[in-house]
């Protein structure tokens, strides 16, 4: 983290306690005023102890969790693949206001941007018990090439699905480097 930054909320424990992880899996999700980190295992073991809640502040170096490198694990974990999804009302509503909002942005040639930052309110109501049914756990597979499909757990996405495809004057200040956005006087 950055010099200026002291604290942080935990917003969310990525691994259980009991749970097996591996170097580098993400432990937990700490939410700064600037951004959001994920703190990671620094060794493999089992999660043996906790030693914050979710929402509460914690200092920049402090003790988040404990590690056994001898235990064994008993927290079991459901992969993403095989848990139940069945669309809810609030998938629906979710899903109507993105086709609403895709519409609008079509008609008035505005680019919505792809990455909506949650802030803490938004994780709030991310992790709240009513939306943690609700909200569909994506597993995205991808050949690895930029402009293959990628396939979602809720269905197949083009690598362009949602975008306005580029303007021509786009494509030429692309190629020229913004060169031909230049103003003439200069």
């Amino acid at each position: 983290m950055g010099d200026s930054i002291t604290e942080g909320t935990v917003v969310e424990w990525a691994a259980d306690i009991g749970q097996a992880v591996k170097v580098d899996d993400v432990i937990a999700l700490v939410e700064t005023d600037k951004v959001t980190i994920d703190i990671k295992a620094e060794i493999d073991g089992v999660i043996t102890k906790h030693f914050c809640n979710v929402e509460d502040n914690v200092e920049v170096g402090a003790n988040l969790y404990e590690i056994d490198t001898e235990a064994e694990a008993s927290a079991s974990i459901t992969p993403a693949a095989e848990t139940p999804s069945s669309a809810t009302s609030s998938q629906v509503a979710v899903e109507e206001e993105i086709k609403i909002v895709a519409e609008e942005a079509t008609k008035t040639g505005v680019r919505i941007p792809s990455i909506q930052f949650l802030g803490k309110d938004g994780w709030k109501r991310r992790l709240s018990p009513q939306n943690t049914i609700a909200t569909p756990t994506v597993t995205t597979i991808s050949a690895g090439k930029p402009h293959e499909t990628t396939i979602v757990a809720s269905g197949v996405m083009a690598p362009m699905y949602g975008r306005l495809p580029f303007t021509d004057r786009e494509i030429e200040a692309l190629e020229l480097g913004g060169a031909s956005e230049v103003p003439s006087n200069y």
